[in-house]
């Protein structure tokens, strides 16, 4: 087994085992600084005027960013300490994909650009 592909294994292992409800269980796709992570919103993620819950869309896009930085770091848990966060169109129950990637790295800091997009690749976040 390449010792890549068991991190990436490891860090998916990680994420299923975190508490994030019964409801979601994301596809998740792993590169090399990259992550893709899609999933069905359901009534469950919505407040009560139907639109998504915010939290749920910052979880998304946080998770698929921390799995990104995840796949280049592989001795230590990466946390992330700063969120950029603009302002974003209402979404309703649909289909939706958070990627992420790296975009600038040093020794001791990288940014990671993370976006939720929906079913027909329109950016939400």
């Amino acid at each position: 087994m390449n010792p890549r592909e068991d991190h990436y294994r490891a860090l998916l292992a990680f994420h299923r085992s975190t508490f994030v409800g019964p409801w979601i269980r994301p596809h998740i796709e792993l590169e090399d600084s990259q992550c893709s992570l899609s999933v069905r919103l359901n009534a469950f993620s919505c407040s009560p005027l139907g639109t998504v819950k915010e939290s749920i869309i910052f979880q998304l896009l946080y998770d698929a960013s921390f799995l990104a930085a995840g796949t280049l770091e592989t001795t230590l848990l990466v946390q992330c300490d700063k969120f950029e966060f603009f302002p974003f169109q209402n979404l309703t129950e649909s289909r939706v994909t958070a990627q992420a990637r790296l975009v600038y790295s040093s020794l001791k800091q990288w940014t990671i650009e993370s976006a939720l997009k929906d079913e027909w690749q329109n950016d939400i976040a």
